[in-house]
């Protein structure tokens, strides 16, 4: 339909959702918040540049483009506009008024303005060092040309239930940086010479407002459209993905029933939101799970201490998952403050209702004094026992997971750990393992998770604490992360007094160490326990005296038979 669409080699990849979109993307991290722009899509539904009707028949309306005579873009066509003022940031509207009445001399009022909002369109760009991100809001207005002197501003008439600002034909001026000019034939526009995103949300706008005037659509169009572009800027002028969600008023596309999940990943990157990026977010989810399904009574989360959770992103999703879990608290000594701020910011409406008062609270301290100290006040207070209280560390380095565990078992709490950085500094197990498992290599991760699970399992852990732990190793999906390995320790209360539970504790381990004996003499074919020790020992002593006496009488008889023959 239009003629000069760019090739789709350079329209790059197209994804069906958000989440897809942002995933082939993440490498591409834009730290710093975007900067603020606006643009305005003029279409006129009945006039072209001389103020006369269309007798055409192959379009509907007109656009009009501006050719960018200076700067980035130079020699390119586009909608006019351009970046937003401190004072306009949260007010767009404004900006983009601004910047129609300074590139075209097309004045409408604010009102009409605000009403023409069409949505956001995101640029990210792979050279990231070079070209910051973008946030462009976008606006559809429309105008009809009169040569009437007397002819209002506004006429109450509307085209595709928009108002038309009315307009006279020597309105349209330029400026020292873009020339404007109408062009009336849609499928002709000069594609080709404009940015690559043109070729794919703009032909889509157009082909909703270029229909018979019997057909227009009722509705406004709406969408929303992310562009992320291959390095080198205009020279390239290629996308590499991108994303366009549309409502156009008759044929909307109904949006995929998301899942949780993806319904707080979506409502992050709704609100720009860079923290937790892509992975982070899909470890914490994948974590959280996991610890809710290994502990299975929720109201052993009525309570959850995130150590080292930065943005808090682990804690909130407690809150969101637990119905019981009614306090989140996260420990760690840096301060992330957009990370937290926009996680509270994203995330709070799915927690907060008029019957749930629901807490995410950071404490900046170190581990060490900040989890003893925040379950001495939890504890002391007497509201909640330490089998209601859980602690995790997500992708936490071996000393953190090691430290987290070793407190939890002090207090009694749940506790389950992802480790990641494990060091073998020496190579000493590589060697060993290299060794046990006939020429391959166990990581050395493996090795110390299953001793850190191991040390968990002990019969003295947790034992001043009056518990004991149930332990489950899971992995999480090697494509989320590949140190995929989660410990999750559940606390059980040892049954009775501290008396009885010595005593039970005592008579397993005379049953353990019974069982070990007996093992220990079948393997060395010792005599059984059935026997005292004496006399077992005593008969082997028998039997040993009597085999040496034969065997000293034979040898003796041998030797002195070989001295008589040599005698004689």
């Amino acid at each position: 339909m239009y003629q000069n669409v760019l090739q789709t080699s350079r329209l790059g990849i197209g994804h069906d959702s958000l989440e897809s979109y942002t995933d082939a993307i993440s490498k591409c991290q834009q730290s710093d918040e975007p900067k603020e722009f606006s643009l305005v899509v003029v279409l006129s539904p009945d006039a072209d540049n001389n103020g006369d009707c269309k007798t055409s028949n192959s379009s509907n309306i007109s656009i009009l483009l501006g050719k960018k005579l200076r700067g980035f873009g130079k020699g390119f066509y586009n909608s006019l506009g351009g970046k937003l003022e401190k004072s306009e940031v949260n007010h767009p509207a404004k900006g983009a008024l601004r910047e129609l009445h300074e590139e075209s001399g097309i004045q409408i009022s604010l009102s009409v303005m605000e009403d023409s909002y069409v949505g956001i369109i995101n640029f990210t760009f792979e050279d990231s060092d070079v070209n910051r991100s973008m946030r462009v809001h976008l606006y559809c207005v429309f105008v009809s040309i009169s040569n009437e002197k007397n002819e209002q501003s506004t006429k109450q008439q509307r085209f595709a239930n928009n108002i038309v600002t009315t307009i006279r034909p020597d309105t349209i001026r330029g400026c020292d940086e873009i020339k404007p000019q109408w062009f009336h034939d849609m499928h002709y526009i000069p594609l080709n010479n404009m940015f690559a995103d043109d070729s794919i949300w703009l032909t889509k706008l157009l082909s909703h407002y270029n229909v018979c005037q019997d057909d227009i659509p009722p509705k406004k169009l709406q969408f929303d459209a992310r562009f992320h572009f291959h390095p080198g800027g205009t020279d390239t002028n290629t996308i590499m993905h991108h994303y366009i969600k549309i409502n156009n008023g008759i044929n909307t596309i109904v949006p995929e029933k998301m899942s949780l999940e993806k319904r707080l990943f979506h409502e992050l990157h709704a609100n720009h939101i860079h923290s937790p990026s892509i992975k982070e977010f899909k470890e914490n989810f994948a974590f959280a799970n996991a610890v809710r399904s290994s502990m299975k009574d929720e109201e052993r989360m009525e309570y959850v201490l995130d150590v080292a959770g930065g943005h808090g992103a682990l804690a909130a999703l407690f809150l969101l998952l637990v119905p019981n879990c009614h306090t989140a608290v996260v420990i760690d000594p840096a301060q992330c403050t957009s990370g937290k701020n926009g996680v509270r910011e994203a995330w709070s409406q799915f927690w907060n209702d008029d019957s749930n008062e629901k807490e995410l609270r950071y404490r900046h301290e170190c581990l060490r004094t900040g989890l003893r100290k925040e379950l001495d006040t939890i504890l002391q207070s007497g509201n909640l026992q330490s089998t209601n209280i859980t602690v995790v560390a997500c992708h936490a380095c071996q000393h953190l997971s090691d430290e987290t565990l070793e407190i939890a078992a002090e207090y009694g709490v749940n506790v389950a750990v992802l480790p990641c950085c494990q060091k073998d500094h020496d190579g000493w197990w590589k060697g060993l393992t290299k060794r046990l498992v006939q020429g391959s290599t166990i990581p050395i991760g493996v090795i110390m998770d299953l001793v850190a699970a191991g040390k968990m399992m002990s019969w003295e852990t947790g034992l001043s604490a009056g518990v004991y732990y149930e332990v489950k190793m899971k992995l999480m999906k090697e494509s989320i992360s590949p140190q995929n390995r989660m410990i999750l320790c559940k606390a059980i209360r040892r049954e009775g007094g501290d008396e009885s539970n010595n005593s039970k504790i005592e008579k397993k381990k005379a049953l353990a160490h019974n069982r070990l004996t007996r093992a220990y003499h079948a393997a060395h074919k010792l005599p059984s326990d059935s026997k005292s020790a004496i006399e077992s020992k005593s008969n082997w002593c028998r039997s040993s005296l009597l085999t040496g006496f034969c065997l000293g009488s034979v040898l003796s008889f041998i030797i002195a038979s070989q001295i008589a023959r040599k005698s004689r």
